[in-house]
């Protein structure tokens, strides 16, 4: 009130009428004044109670510390592309002070267990907070001190492709680009959808030599023979519950979180022997060709329809653009693959790369060349390269 009658004084003081409109003017300033007064506090309260149901940003994946693995919340990194930083706070151990039961030891089992244990998770965050920069305990770790593994293997894994619109300032084609056609009752558009594709996708096998972490390396065992290597910085969602036949407008809320993946190709594939088609698991299905990570983010901490994103090759920025630029949405792709079948909790759906792939580099990859593939809010992944020779061949006979 003293706000409102400092107000009402100066008002009294600068008025050019008489006393006879004073009252009523001022008492019409005193009503505005505290109109405004209340909208701004009901505005502090709203962004208040807003920031404490979002809570702390965090992710969740897997680390390893002095050949201890566990289950950790990634805390306080940075969400610039191509930063890192931050703290890992092991998951079992911050539990056990924030007297947390009932949290599952894999990042799978968190996932098909995020109802029940997601509150719990955000709890452990926000008793842990407050001790990242003050009377930190043994279980809260630098983000460099440890060995960041792929968050988990996914249940299924399915790779989108062409999907990203050329660079802006890029020259239109001689010849427009017609709209593509639906593909009946499984995706059909609507008549003013004048994209020139449809979700386009393949799948990965999710054995666990295909799929590694952060700061291990990708390995061409024939690089004397087959040395057409390329990276693809793309944006990864994880599925959290069970998905079949959702609209487009409800795939959010069937999303865990997202993550990144590094989708390496062999840009030579069979060689001579290509088929008609491509060959997507000898191209991009080897060992050690998706690298993950380094954590995934729940959710409610991403906007994936708004995300920066960079890519470094050997020191060579090669890729900048935003997922605002791709033909699909991860949100339709999801609604796609759901109208075909029944999409499993732990499945990632990655939303292709943007341009600067595919000969952005100048070359292909070389022994030693570092990858940095990274998106806003997501944290940084980094993998070398490393190229065999000599490693042998496989014969038919």
């Amino acid at each position: 009130m003293l706000v409102l009658d400092s107000l009402d004084r100066q008002h009294e003081t600068s008025l050019p009428w008489g006393r006879e409109k004073e009252e009523p003017m001022k008492t019409t300033i005193s009503a505005i004044s505290l109109a405004i007064f209340l909208a701004v506090m009901c505005s502090a309260t709203t962004v208040r109670v807003q920031a404490q149901t979002a809570g702390e940003r965090f992710g969740i994946g897997t680390f390893r510390v002095e050949n201890r693995t566990f289950v950790g919340l990634a805390m306080r990194y940075p969400t610039e592309p191509q930063e890192i930083g931050g703290v890992v706070v092991e998951l079992p151990a911050a539990a056990q002070a924030a007297n947390q039961t009932g949290i599952p030891n894999d990042v799978m089992s968190l996932i098909e267990q995020w109802t029940t244990v997601g509150p719990k998770i955000k709890q452990i965050v926000a008793h842990v907070g407050p001790m990242i920069d003050t009377n930190r305990p043994a279980y809260i770790h630098d983000y460099s001190a440890v060995d960041v593994l792929a968050p988990f293997l996914p249940r299924m894994a399915l790779y989108g492709f062409g999907n990203y619109r050329p660079a802006p300032g890029t020259p239109p084609p001689a010849e427009a680009l017609k709209p593509a056609p639906s593909i009946p009752g499984w995706w059909e558009r609507s008549p003013d959808d004048d994209r020139p594709v449809n979700p386009r996708v393949f799948m990965i096998p999710n054995t666990p030599d295909i799929f590694i972490g952060d700061g291990e390396p990708v390995i061409n065992l024939h690089f004397d023979r087959s040395n057409q290597y390329e990276y693809e910085c793309e944006l990864l969602g994880v599925v959290g519950r069970p998905m079949r036949r959702v609209p487009v407008e409800e795939v959010k809320n069937y999303m865990f979180g997202y993550t990144i993946t590094n989708d390496i190709s062999d840009r030579q594939g069979r060689g001579a022997d290509e088929v008609p088609f491509t060959d997507f698991l000898l191209r991009k299905g080897k060992a050690s060709q998706k690298p993950i990570g380094p954590f995934i983010v729940p959710q409610e901490f991403v906007d994936p329809l708004n995300m920066r994103l960079k890519m470094t090759v050997g020191g060579v920025p090669v890729q900048n653009s935003n997922t605002g630029q791709a033909w699909h949405s991860v949100y339709e792709y999801g609604a796609y693959l759901s109208n075909l079948f029944t999409v499993p909790v732990g499945t990632v759906i990655a939303m292709g790369t943007p341009p600067g792939s595919h000969g952005g580099l100048g070359r292909f990859m070389v022994d030693g060349d570092i990858q940095i593939c990274s998106y806003e809010g997501l944290g940084t992944l980094t993998n070398p390269f490393k190229a065999v020779i000599g490693w042998g061949t496989s014969s038919s006979r």
